[in-house]
Parts: C-alpha cells; structure tokens; sequence
C-alpha cells in the first residue's frame, strides 16, 4: 500500500506546475460558463412558461414542466462532457508522469479533447452512461459545496428534498448511488486510454477492483481522509490569514464588511479547489492502480504532429509553441478569475444604521412565540416591529399561530381548523417553551391589536392552508375596527391574499413573503414591500426593488455576519429572533473596537 500511495504522489508532483495550472484554469472557466449557462436556461425556461419570477408558489410547477426538464438534460450533458475532458485530460497528465514524461498546461488541454472525441466515437451513446455513473463519486466534493452556494440549486435540491415522502429512501438512494459509483470509476482508464467499449471496459475494471480490493479500498480511505483534513486546514489558515490581513490593513469602518466579503470569495474558490483535489488525487490513484498491469506508449499531443508539416512551426519548435499556448491558458484563466471576483463583489456604499427590526413571531427567543409575552418582549429590547402568524379556527375566529397544527407550540395533535376558540383558549401555550410560563394562553388578533397599540407596530403574516379563503376579509375588518391600519403591515406567501387586500384596502402596506429571489420582480404589484429569506438576497435584487421604491424585509436572520452583511446590501429591515444583537450590530459606530477574534467570529459566521 505504501509503494502504491508514493506512486500516487509521484505522478501528481511529476507535472506539479502544469497539473495545478490546468485544473486551476479549467475549473474556474468551466464554472463561470456553467453558471452563467444555467442563469441563462432559466431565464429563457421562466420567458417561456409565461412566469416573471420564481416563487415558492410556481417554482414546483416550473420545475416540472416539460420545458425544465429538457433543459435540465441537456445541462446535465454538457456537464457530463465537461467532467469527460477533465478526466481524459488528467489520465493524459497521469500517463505522461508515470513515464517521466514532461507536458505543458495546454498540453494536457488538447491531449484531453483528442482522447474524449475518441471515446465519444469509439463508445458512441454508451459514454454518457460511463461518466454519468463514475462522476457523482469523483465530484461529491465539489456538488456538495457548489450546490449550497449557488441559491438556484441549494433551492432546487431543498425543495426535492421537501418532496420526497420518505427522506430514509433518499439518503439511501444516495448511498447506493456513491457505492455503485465507486464500482464504475475503474472503467475509465480502459474507456479512455484503451478506447474499450463501455461494458467491456466496466467489466475489466470489476476484474481490477477485484484483483486488489484491499488495498484499494484502504488507499481510498487514506486519501480521502488526508484530503479532508487538508481542506479544512487549508480553510482555517486562509481565514485566519485573511482576518489577520483585514484587521491590520483595512480602515477601522470597513473591518467587519471586508471580512464578510473576502470570507465570501474564500467560500467559493475553496469549493472549486476541493472538487479539483478530489478528482486528482482519486484518479491519479486510480491510474496508479491500472498501470502496475498495463503499459502504454509515450502521449504525443495530435496538433503538433500536424502543425510540422508547416514551415514556422519548426522554427518555433514544439516546447515553444507548448509554452506559448500555455500562456493564452493562463492569460484566459486571469480573465474568468477577474471576471468570477466582479460578479460577486459586494459594495460597501449603502452602510446604514437606519435598517428597522422586526422581532420575529413576536419575539420567539426570550417568550413563546405568538403569544402576548413575546409581544412584551419585543417592546422592552426595543424592537421597530414584531412580526406575527394569523391562522383561522374552525368557528372563523382569528388566533395567533405559527403551524397548522397545535402539536408543537401546545401540545394538541390538532389542525386548528378542526378547533373551535373555545377549545383553543383553555390550551397552554407556554409550557412547551419554559416552566415559568405555564398558563400563557393563544391569543387573539383583536386581543393583540389592542395590547400593542400605540407600544409597537406589527407585521401580520396571514398564512395559507387551503382551508381559509375568506381569511382576508375578516383580518382586515379586525385591523380596521382596531384604527391600525397606520400601524401595521400584512404579509403572506400566497399572492391571491395581497391582492385582495390591494382591493378592499388599498391604504394597508402589504408584503410578499419571498423563499427565493430570481427573476424580474416587476410584475409584483400588489406587494408594498418583500420579505425574503436572508440566504436567497442580493445586492442586485435589492436595487431592483429600490428602483420600483419598494422595500427588502429579511428573514430570519440570528447570525452576526448575516446581519452586517444585509446592512451592507441595504436590506430596510431584519426580521430576528435576537433584536438585542441586531442593534448591537447596528448601533456600532465605527469598527475601531473590534479585535482580531472577533472579527475571526463575523468569517467564521460564529
């Protein structure tokens, strides 16, 4: 195992410069395109089906659609193609290296082109099932980070989640999935270097698994648990190093943004370098592996030997023309590297201290949710506004009530359109959250308009479970009778309820409660102002919004790093469940006070 883990290291360190040059470039040109490929699917995908913009409401139905599906197909193809030159290319690399053979950036590039248009001719349909089964093992790193950092996707694969009826058949499904995957990667060097037929090829690589399993296994084990450790040694140091830089070369003011910016850029760049250092590393294993069986010849990269038939090219000569096409590599890595910096820049222009806060269900952290203790709570740490949860009981009285059901905040395995108020007004609500509140009842929305009326203004989120339509009107009539109109907002996630309230009471500001932001948000009239998931906000939203004159609420946001980072974006309000921290936040004048571990804290998102 040992002489075989040297081997490894050998044929990686071999080319070490050209090796870091190509996968370097490569990546980052291959992200930049993809994603900017996807944003445009999307938007052509959202033009087509008559959609403005993604919602909770439509994304399903978007999704779904038969549109969607193609283009998510043949996204997925695109992505399969890329993953095959990449590992055509590194085999060329591994090859090469193996035999002492040296090679340029733009060497592997092209040697990776020649050997994938042979494997697409030579296997012809059957390729895409060789790198889609070997591709989910070689690149969980990278999915893993890319999905929860691209929104579109952490989005998408939240909501399949939220689909699936029995999570325990998906994380099953997944584990199959790596296993199976795990088999296939052996193919590849027969597929590749041997132009096998993919079947033929699969089943050489059972036979290579088989003939040294053990120490297969145990060198994948070994280098994946070096990797692990590596990367997040590499991570720590990178934001340590960051933080030190920041803390004593930036103006005091700035601090904390830069940080959270940086940290940002940090995030991104070590989830390409992970996806990268799992593929080379588990191919040059798997090479390794399949050359203590198999010779090759030396690789000769197919465009030089046809370049020598023209004159210039032999004045050049061919280590030369090598260096000159691995500088335009390097020249175009600079660009996308430029260009994958401007795009998530954050500006530090819109820092203000004006952002309100909205307690969030009343004041969730220090008292039961929804209940008038809460309420007592967002008065005393000086909240602009509490956010609070209408929901409707079967004899049509308006309560305060997060979830459909009574089970978690009251203990009553009841929807509430299945109680009457009666019923809900002898159910505790405060023993679930702590003893000493034993006794504190569901409120009331007139019970609550009146409680805060001239002591706090309110966001009254209106909640939809198909089983109160006329749920509108009558909280309308009850803000109306209560004069708080002047004092109150209301917000739901189901548009039909903004709109009827645009028409019974267009003097009432409303909000669109928002999971996501993608798309032009243009068409969204009835709704005064959106109330979006923190996670999902960006600068570009929030222009678009201010530009219309309207306002960005957040939720929910309890990080500090968070709320710098919305301030900075210029969110008009933060919904939370810790007021106090926010105007700690908020209420800092200058960055002068804080120290290095602190400000380690806010990269951290401690």
């Amino acid at each position: 195992m040992k002489r075989i883990l040297k081997k490894t290291w050998a044929v990686i360190t071999c080319n070490l410069g050209s090796l870091l040059l190509f996968e370097a470039g490569y990546r980052i040109a291959s992200f930049v395109f993809m994603t900017q490929l996807i944003h445009v699917a999307v938007d052509f995908s959202l033009k087509q089906q008559k959609f403005s913009y993604l919602t909770a409401e439509n994304f399903g139905e978007f999704l779904s659609s038969p549109l969607s599906v193609v283009l998510f197909l043949l996204l997925l193809f695109l992505l399969l193609l890329l993953f095959l030159i990449e590992v055509s290319a590194l085999f060329s690399g591994f090859a090469c290296s193996y035999q002492k053979q040296k090679l340029y950036a733009s060497d592997m590039l092209l040697l990776g082109l020649y050997r994938t248009c042979s494997f697409l001719r030579h296997s012809r349909i059957s390729w895409i099932f060789g790198a889609a089964f070997s591709a989910p093992f070689f690149t969980a790193y990278f999915i893993v980070r890319e999905i929860s950092y691209i929104r579109l996707l952490k989005f998408t694969a939240l909501h399949l989640y939220k689909s699936a009826k029995n999570p325990g058949f998906l994380y099953l499904g997944i584990g199959l999935l790596l296993v199976g995957s795990f088999f296939c990667i052996f193919m590849l060097p027969y597929a590749i270097l041997e132009k096998e037929k993919s079947r033929a090829a699969f089943l050489r690589g059972l036979r290579l698994l088989k003939r040294q399993w053990k120490k297969t296994l145990s060198g994948f084990v070994i280098l994946h648990g070096i990797m692990t450790v590596l990367l997040f040694g590499l991570y720590f140091a990178a934001m340590a190093g960051m933080t030190a830089l920041v803390s004593f070369r930036v103006a005091a003011e700035n601090k904390i943004s830069q940080v959270l910016i940086y940290s940002d850029w940090i995030e991104m760049s070590l989830g390409i370098a992970a996806g990268a250092v799992q593929l080379t590393v588990s191919l040059a294993f798997v090479y390794v592996i399949y050359a203590r069986f198999h010779t090759h010849s030396k690789e000769e990269v197919f465009l030089y030997r046809h370049m020598e038939q023209y004159a210039w090219f032999s004045k050049v000569g061919k280590r030369r023309a090598a260096a000159m096409l691995t500088a335009l590599f390097v020249a175009g890595e600079g660009l996308c590297l430029l260009f994958l910096a401007q795009s998530h820049n954050v500006s530090l222009e819109r820092l203000t201290a004006d952002t309100g806060i909205t307690a969030h269900r009343g004041g969730a952290r220090m008292a039961p949710e929804n209940t008038i203790s809460a309420l007592e709570q967002a008065i005393s740490t000086g909240a602009d506004m509490a956010e609070i949860d209408v929901q409707e009981t079967r004899d049509k009285e308006l309560i305060l009530l997060h979830d459909d059901s009574l089970k978690r905040t009251a203990g009553v395995s009841k929807k509430v359109w299945e109680m009457d108020l009666a019923q809900i007004e002898k159910l505790d609500a405060g023993v679930s959250f702590h003893q000493k509140f034993r006794g504190e009842h569901i409120p009331t929305l007139p019970e609550t308009l009146k409680f805060c009326k001239g002591r706090l203004d309110l966001n009254i989120e209106i909640k939809y479970n198909g089983k109160n339509r006329g749920i509108v009107y009558r909280v309308v009539r009850e803000i109306r009778e209560a004069g708080f109109e002047d004092y109150c907002v209301v917000t739901s996630m189901n548009y039909e309820f903004l709109q009827q309230i645009k028409e019974i009471a267009p003097e009432i500001r409303t909000g669109y409660i928002m999971t996501m932001t993608y798309g032009s948000i243009s068409d969204i009239t009835a709704a005064d102002f959106f109330s979006v998931k923190h996670t999902y906000i960006t600068e570009p939203f929030v222009e678009e919004a201010h530009e219309m004159g309207k306002e960005v609420h957040a939720w929910t946001v309890n990080q500090r790093g968070d709320v710098r980072r919305m301030i900075d974006m210029g969110v008009d309000n933060l919904i939370t469940d810790d007021p106090v921290m926010v105007r700690k936040v908020q209420s800092r004048e200058s960055g002068s006070s804080t120290g290095y571990r602190e400000l380690l804290g806010y990269a951290f998102g401690i």
